[in-house]
Order: structure tokens, then sequence, then C-alpha cells
């Protein structure tokens, strides 16, 4: 958002110098991208996060910087105005809709009366085009206080207007001259012909819109709920400056001065009745001031330091936020502070995050997990990492447990997964329509399903190959994947897991499944993945896959220190053969227990089943020893000799045969 320098002087004053005046915001959050001159003046460009919609406007920076510099605010001068009982223009509001809703009308208005000035170049400023006098005044009020109006013809509406979901299928071209189908059930504003005027807090009707021949204004000043706003914005593909700001939450008690300020500026170029407003309000868990407990003593703790009660009162207060007895009272303009730990955020913002001191944190010891370094063993065996939505097409659920999106985006992604599968999947397809001949992928992520009245979370990893298996080696390029590959590579990441047959399987073809046991415990499944899901995805070929449940893999493992050598690292691999029923790891940990002078580490580099049998009990397994000295870089000899001894002891000791070279 761009905004006048001499602009925001006029609410806060004397402004600091540009470069005092981009710190400052920028300490407060809300980042300068650049100040450029401009003529007398400058124009700030500020980026906003989408969580601070009470600093959309002009206004609202000032009262972010006022509260940092303990400064006084000039508020904008207003009309006079009354409340109006009698409705003559609003059949029906729904409170989904907007539970806060206001308007005037304006008679016999001189809509070619010239726009002074000073609004055409502020909006200049702001990148805004100067239209009539009634749409740049709407538009300048926007940008003064972050409240967006509407103006409507009331000479082009038919009776009454209603802001109701429309009961069936209906088209409206907007002021963008662009024409939109609207569907059953969209928030709307129509009127008794059914013909739409609005998308409300979105784009009115090039139908109603004020032109030159307007005489008679009906203007709306309202509350449009956030989420209602950005279901039509993306819906219908529309961002206006409006359903920016209602998106981000517009202070719902700012209507009646927005339309105040609207009839005073107009005041000033043409004749004006007093201001009236009609007001329509219904209640709304939205638009109720908000209010909580307030704990003191979580600054302290939270900060590290002691700033004192006063001082965190007194900047709260600044900020708008009010004492009630044991409750803090929260602006209806502050949508993001829902909470004692927002606060002590606001306060960490004003009192300056530079100001508080670096405190030591208490550092606690604990035992990392086995299932953390999952992803590196995958990585390391060439798999990438993906993320997939958490939701998925109906057609692939196996499971009648399933559950429902009750506002889906689209029918693709209509329900929560119950596996990680089926994202896999898509990546497949799209990478393999794209000619990549060699895919393996893995993901860590949630899935859901029901149990009973129950809504079962777990975390979950998968992985799939496909295609051919990359290779430097020209012969074996060709290869395809198959299940020994797979297998391998589960064995590479929990050497210590096994196979059994299984009949029975979700994603897996049943003739072509095992199922996965770690210490006895059933922790997964791995297989070919079932033709008839493939099918779906338009994939020609096999794809191989496991799924394993994370959450049983929790086995803690102890953390060793040890001294960091100066001294290069030599690494020996060695290959033997051996059978399934040897454990590999409880070879591997009784090694690492004997006396060797320089090995520092031993461990699984790959294991290569027959992809043609299964069943086979032979395998081959090649070891990766790493040698090193803390006090000299390690001769041939040192090397041998303790290569040497590992070799001996696995075949005198553990009684395993070597792969001869």
């Amino acid at each position: 958002m761009k905004i006048s320098k001499n602009w925001l002087a006029e609410y806060i004053s004397p402004l600091k110098s540009n470069i005092a005046l981009e710190s400052d915001l920028t300490k407060l959050g809300l980042e300068v991208d650049t100040i450029v001159k401009n003529k007398n003046d400058y124009i700030i460009d500020i980026e906003f996060t989408p969580n601070r919609g009470d600093c959309l406007s002009v206004y609202g920076t000032a009262r972010d910087l006022a509260a940092y510099n303990k400064k006084n605010i000039k508020k904008p001068i207003i009309s006079p105005f009354t409340y109006v009982k009698e409705n003559k223009k609003i059949k029906n509001i729904d409170s989904s809709i907007s539970p806060e809703y206001r308007y005037m009308e304006l008679k016999n208005i001189d809509v070619k009366a010239k726009t002074p000035k000073f609004i055409i170049e502020r909006l200049n400023k702001s990148d805004i085009a100067s239209i009539n006098i009634i749409v740049d005044i709407s538009n300048y009020v926007m940008l003064e206080i972050g409240q967006p109006t509407h103006a409507f013809d009331l000479d082009k509406i038919h009776g009454k207007l209603s802001i109701e979901k429309l009961q069936k299928k209906n088209n409206f071209i907007g002021i963008d001259n662009k024409e939109y189908i609207v569907a059953k059930g969209t928030e709307v504003i129509v009127d008794e012909k059914n013909i739409i005027h609005a998308l409300p807090g979105v784009i009115g009707s090039n139908i109603s819109k004020v032109d030159i021949e307007t005489k008679n204004i009906l203007f709306e000043g309202a509350f449009f709920l956030p989420d209602v706003v950005r279901a039509l914005s993306r819906k219908y593909r529309i961002q206006t400056d409006s359903s920016y700001r209602f998106e981000r939450g517009v202070d719902y008690n700012l209507a009646d001065f927005a339309l105040s300020r609207v009839h005073y500026l107009l005041s000033q170029v043409t004749d004006l009745d007093k201001c009236k407003i009609i007001k329509i309000s219904q209640k709304h868990k939205l638009t109720k001031m908000k209010s909580f407990d307030f704990d003191a003593k979580l600054f302290k703790r939270i900060l590290g330091i002691d700033i004192g009660i006063k001082k965190i009162k007194s900047i709260l207060i600044d900020l708008g936020i009010s004492f009630k007895a044991k409750k803090v009272i929260i602006p209806s303009y502050r949508f993001d502070i829902t909470n004692n730990y927002d606060l002590v955020e606001e306060v960490s913002r004003i009192y300056g995050f530079d100001n508080i001191p670096e405190v030591p944190l208490d550092a606690h010891y604990s035992k990392p997990s086995n299932k953390l370094n999952i992803n590196e063993k995958l990585v390391t065996l060439g798999y990438k990492e993906v993320i997939n939505f958490t939701f998925i097409s109906r057609n692939y659920m196996k499971n009648t447990r399933e559950l429902k999106l009750e506002n889906p985006i689209s029918m693709e992604k209509s329900v929560m997964r119950e596996s990680l599968i089926p994202g896999l999947l898509s990546n497949i397809a799209y990478n393999a329509n794209r000619k990549h001949k060699s895919i393996n992928i893995f993901e860590r992520g949630k899935t859901y399903h029901r149990d009973k009245s129950k809504i079962i979370e777990s975390n979950k990893i998968s992985a799939v190959i496909y295609g051919n298996k990359a290779s430097t080696d020209l012969v074996s390029n060709n290869y395809k994947y198959g299940i020994g590959d797979l297998k391998s590579d589960i064995l590479s990441i929990l050497p210590n897991v096994t196979f059994i047959t299984t009949d029975k399987s979700t994603y897996f073809d049943n003739n072509n499944s095992l199922t996965l046991l770690l210490c006895n415990k059933i922790i997964g499944q791995c297989g070919l993945v079932s033709h008839h899901l493939i099918k779906d995805f338009d994939i020609r070929g096999n794809i191989f896959g496991f799924e394993i449940l994370e959450d049983d893999l929790n086995h803690e493992s102890n953390v060793i220190f040890a001294e960091i050598s100066q001294f290069p690292a030599v690494y020996k691999d060695i290959t033997l053969m051996t059978n399934n029923d040897n454990n590999i790891l409880k070879i591997i940990d009784e090694i690492r227990k004997d006396s060797y002078k320089y090995m520092k580490n031993i461990r699984i580099k790959d294991i290569f089943i027959n992809k043609d049998n299964l069943q086979s009990n032979n395998r081959s397994v090649t070891l990766e020893i790493c040698l090193q000295s803390n006090s000299k870089t390690l001769s041939d000899k040192d090397i041998s000799d303790d290569i040497n001894k590992v070799v001996e002891d696995l075949k005198n000791i553990h009684k395993l045969r070597l792969k001869e070279a």
C-alpha cells in the first residue's frame, strides 16, 4: 500500500526523517519497501502482513506510529449525524453475511461537481485514478480510515435491496465490465426483481453504478464477514481494494464514521441535507467486543525481564486496549489479538525488541527418536521429499469411515486423506507425463480416519518408486525398479525390520504385498501398488511403495558426545553374504563394542536382494567403515591393520562369508 507522507502527517505530527520513519515502521512490523520523493511530498510503500488489517489505511498506520512514539493522534473531521429508524431501501439482511449494515440516502446530488485537487493528488499517489466526485470520495475514505463504502444509483434499483444467498443461478456485469455467472447459494445483494447489484464486499454491478446521470444515491457502509468475502473473491477470481480489506478484517464499528466522513467531504463541494444514517445491526460472535482474563505474569516469563505492570498497561492503553476489573478489552479493529500471548507480542513491538536483553535459555537434554533420521536416510538413497494437500478425491478412499469436508474447494479435494499413497501417485502421474523416466519420492504427513465417534489423526511416512532405476552405468540404465529394490531401501532405513506375507492390503496388490514388522509389531505394508488404483491416475507400468505408521517408530536412542578430530577420515567398504535370519544391526553393534584402534563408525551402506527371488535367503550387505585418529593422519598400515581385524572378526566370530571381489 502506498501512502503519502504529507497525508500521514495530518494525523500525527511532526513526522520524523525518512530514515527514522522507516526504522519506526519496521520495528512495528510494517515493512517499508521504498520511500520515493514526489514533488513536495514522499510516497511510502508499505507491505502489511495478513493479520494487520487494522493498518491498511493512512489513519491506521498513524495510530500505530502514535502508540510507538507516545504521541496524540488527530481524527478526520466528520459531519454530525443522527440515526433514522425508518428503513426504506433494505428488505432483508442475512447476518451470516453482514451483521453490521449501515446506509444513507443522498438526494439531488451533483455528480458533475469537481473533485478537490488534494483528493485527486492523494488518490494518484496511491495508484488510484479519479473517476467522479462520488467514487473519488468513496476511495479516499477507504484509503484514509480503511472502511470500504459503495454507492448505488437509487433510481436503478427496483424496490428494496436484500443481502442474502442467491436462490438460483444468475449473472451480472461488474463495474469492471466483465460478466460473471453467479452460482446458486452465492452471497449477493439483489433487488426485488432479483437483479444482482453487488457481490458484497467484493464488487458492484455495472447496472447501478454511479455515472454523470445519477441524481439519487444509496451510500453503503457495512461490515462483511471476512470468510464470506474471502470465499467470494477466490471463487470468482476477483480481488479489489475492498475485498483486500474485508478479507483481513475491517473494524465492525467503523461504518458510521465512514459514512459521516463521506458526507462531510461531499458537503464541501455540493449542497447536502443533514447526515442521517439507517442502522441495521444483528447479533454475531465476531461483532461482540472481545475480552479475556489478563495474565500479567506471562510477560516476564515470555520476555525474560520484568517491564513492570504499569509500563505494560500504559503500552496496551496507547494501542486502544482497555481494562475492566481483571479483564482486558480488545478494540474492534484488532482482529489479530485473541489471547495474552498476542498481548505480549504487542508490548514487545512497542517496548522495542532491541530493548529486551539477551537471556540464556535453559538447556534440557532429551533423547532423540529413531524416526528423526528417516528423512536423511531416504534422501541419501536418492528419494525426493514431496508435500501434498491433506485432502483428496473420494474416489481414492478405500475406507468407509471417511471424513468429508463441509465446504470443499473441489470434488477432487473433498475428503481428508487416510493414506499418503494417492498423493504420491498424483506426483508420479504429473512427472511421468513430463517424460521423467525414474521417480522415487516420499512424504511424511498426517492422515485421518473415523473410529466410531472419534477422529483419529496419525503420522505416516510413505514412499514410491517407478520406472527405470537411475544409474551411471549405461548397461543397467534400463533396469526397472522392482520389489527387491523397495525391500533393500526399507532395510537401509530400518535394518531390523522383518517381512511377512499378507493376503489383504488396502493400496497394494494382495498377491504382491508384504506386512512390515518391527519388534514383533506391525508398522506398515509394502509391495506393488494396486493396478486398479494406478489406472485411476492413468499411469503405465508398475509402482512399488511402502507406508509406515511413524508413531510406532519412537524407539529412543542414547546420544554419545565425542571429541571432533582435526585429521582426515578414511572410508572403506566390505561386502559380505548373509541370510535373512542374521541380525545385521546386532552384529554391527557388537563390532562397535570391540576394541579397534582407529575405527570410528560402521554402518550399512547397501543391501542387495535378488529381485527374481524374493524368498531367497541370500543377500549381500555392504558395510562402510570409518577410520580416523584424533592425533595424526592415518598411514596405510594403520588402515589395513584395523580393516583386517574387522574382516577376521566377521569371519571367525560372527561366521559371515565375505563376497569375493
